[in-house]
Formats: C-alpha cells, structure tokens, sequence
C-alpha cells in the first residue's frame, strides 16, 4: 500500500488540483457579474489566463471522455415528444434554418482559411456555428488546431450573448433580467432507475459511435442515443444539476489549460479575427430575421433569438426570461445542432480524402 501512495505523482495531482481551483474561481467570478455559461465559460476563461500566465495547472485527462458523455447525454434529454409534436406548425421556419446555418458554415470557411490563413480543418471548425464544447472535442478528433478553434468558438458566443440583450433592449424594449429559472433536478433525487439508464444510455452511445468511427463519439453518440430515447418517450430521465455542473466545470478547464505555454500575442490574433467573423454574423443575422418573420408570421425577437449562432442554453434563458416562445427558440437550436453535426461529418470525411 505504501509502494503504491510513493509511486503516485503527487505533484500532478498538486497541479490537477490547482487547476480545478483555478476553474472554481473563474466560475464563480462569471457567476457573480451574471455572465453567460458561468461553469463552463468561466472555468475556460480562468485556466486559459493561467496557463498562458505560466500558472503550473495541469489538465485532469483522465476525466475528458467521462464528461463529455455526461454533456452529450445531456444535450439529447433536450428532445422530449412534446417539443417535436409542435414541430409542424415551424416547418418553414425549420427549412430556411438549413441553408442560413449551411450559409455560415460556407462563408465562414473561406474567411479563416485565405484570410486568416488557418488549415482546411480549424478553417471548418472555427466556421461551423456549433457548441463550444463539442466543437472543440470534433477538431482534436479531426486534427485540427483545437486551440484556435476554442479561442473563436468562445468570441463568437461571448459576443453574441453579450449584443443580442442589448439589442433587444434598446430595438424591442424588453427588459432583460431576472432570476426565474426551470425546475432543475438535483443529485439527491435522482432514482436509481434513472441513473441506470442515463449511463447505460451514455456508454452504449459512446461505444457505438467509437465502433462506426464518428468524430467526436464521446459527445456525438451519447447525444444522438439520448435523443432518441428521450423523444420517443422511452425515458424523461434528466442529468442533475450537479453532474451537469462538474461536467462544464471540468471541460471548461481542460479547454483552458490547454493554453499553456502560449503567448498573450498568440492570443490576441485568433480573438480578434473572431471578433471580426462574429459581428459580420450578427449583422446579416439581423438582416435574415426581418425576412423569416415575414415569411413565418413568428415574432421578430423570437426568430432573432432562434436563428442567432449563439450558445444554446443561454439564448433558450433569454427567450425564457423575455417571455418569449422558448418552445420554437429551442427546437431551432437542436436542430442547428443536428445540422451542424451532420454537416461537420460528412465535410470532415471529405477532408480525409
């Protein structure tokens, strides 16, 4: 026992600890000034100052696949029956969903590889309006430079959480706040049943997806196999709030300390160019509401907050918070996300050619 205790690097350990310190304030400082993706964000945020800081933090890779299953397992409980049986009165607004988010893609390709000059894979991955998180997780499976990628991805949802409630402030006159949440469900009532079923749910899709070679299986199959189970009403089990907690905690520090060894001037240019992608997106976006809410008769605001490439669980919270249709602002999202995860395998596969 004692050989054991002697041979584990303690000193790893030491860093790994540091490292979740280190998230834990970053999370709680985003908390406290009420910014978007607080755990997951903040955490990022935090470990990528202090890797590029020097800090000796060091990533907890051990927990990469578990937490990602437990993210994609969590996306698909998104997908209950009653949210698809309104699916029909939003199919023309569900169609023009697809060649507006095909649009961004092929516009933002172009851009991050001549412009910017990245490679073909970071060019996709920087382009493609997905979730930070697997986002992130497809490029390390494709090789692409994930952080770059992390760096435009998060610029891209900081800016638009942050113009989007501006803009419908000033333009609409809503007031965006409050602190009305949806029912979470926490760790301690959970039934055992349940948890059975989220990690046989989970393992199965992770191991599906890793047997058909998917990018980015850990997140992918959970998902897709979640969204199946929970859509057809085979489950209505949740993630808790906890595990989804640790769960953001986690990757957003492992995103963040990856960033160790590189400079403030390596920083600087993916941000920026970032920037640069994400208000040309807005303004357009803004451009392409006024057209959909003619065609659709759905409100303004809602389609703005529907088709805008930003975070999907904070622009579900501002439709919620703004008493908008959270319903239609939600179901456009998750398919956003089914199309970009289509759209990223097939291109990813042409891109091994």
């Amino acid at each position: 026992m004692i050989g054991r205790l002697r041979q584990l690097d303690w000193h790893g350990l030491g860093r790994i600890g540091l490292c979740f310190a280190v998230a834990q304030a970053g999370a709680l400082t985003f908390l406290a000034l009420g910014w978007p993706l607080p755990w997951f964000l903040g955490a990022m945020a935090a470990c990528l100052i202090a890797a590029v800081a020097r800090v000796p933090i060091e990533r907890p890779q051990a927990l990469g696949i578990p937490m990602r299953i437990v993210l994609g397992v969590a996306i698909g409980t998104a997908f209950t029956p009653a949210l698809l049986a309104r699916a029909g009165g939003m199919a023309l607004s569900l169609a023009l969903l697809v060649p507006w988010t095909l649009a961004i893609i092929a516009a933002g390709i172009p851009y991050f590889s001549r412009v910017a000059g990245f490679d073909r894979a970071t060019a996709l991955f920087c382009a493609v309006p997905g979730g930070i998180a697997d986002m992130v997780t497809l490029a390390q499976d494709a090789g692409a430079d994930s952080r770059t990628v992390t760096l435009v991805q998060s610029t891209r949802i900081l800016a638009i959480m942050i113009l989007l409630p501006a803009w419908v402030s000033v333009h609409d006159g809503l007031a965006v706040g409050g602190s009305s949440f949806a029912r979470r469900l926490h760790l301690v009532d959970l039934r055992l049943v349940d948890a059975a079923i989220l990690l046989a749910i989970g393992y199965l899709g992770w191991r599906a997806a890793s047997a058909v070679r998917l990018v980015g299986a850990a997140i992918v199959g959970p998902m897709l196999l979640s969204a199946a189970a929970h859509a057809t009403g085979l489950t209505g089990a949740q993630v808790p709030f906890e595990v989804m907690t640790v769960a953001q905690l986690t990757v957003g520090a492992m995103l963040g300390a990856q960033f160790r060894g590189l400079t403030w001037r390596e920083l600087v240019r993916p941000v920026g160019l970032g920037l640069v992608f994400s208000f040309g997106l807005i303004a357009v976006t803004l451009a392409v509401v006024t057209g959909v809410a003619a065609l659709t008769g759905f409100r303004p605001t809602a389609v703005l907050l529907a088709f805008a490439p930003g975070g999907q669980v904070e622009l579900n919270l501002l439709a919620f918070l703004l008493n908008l249709d959270v319903a239609y602002v939600a179901l456009h999202h998750l398919a956003r996300l089914a199309i970009v995860m289509f759209t990223t395998q097939l291109l990813v596969r042409r891109l091994g050619k």
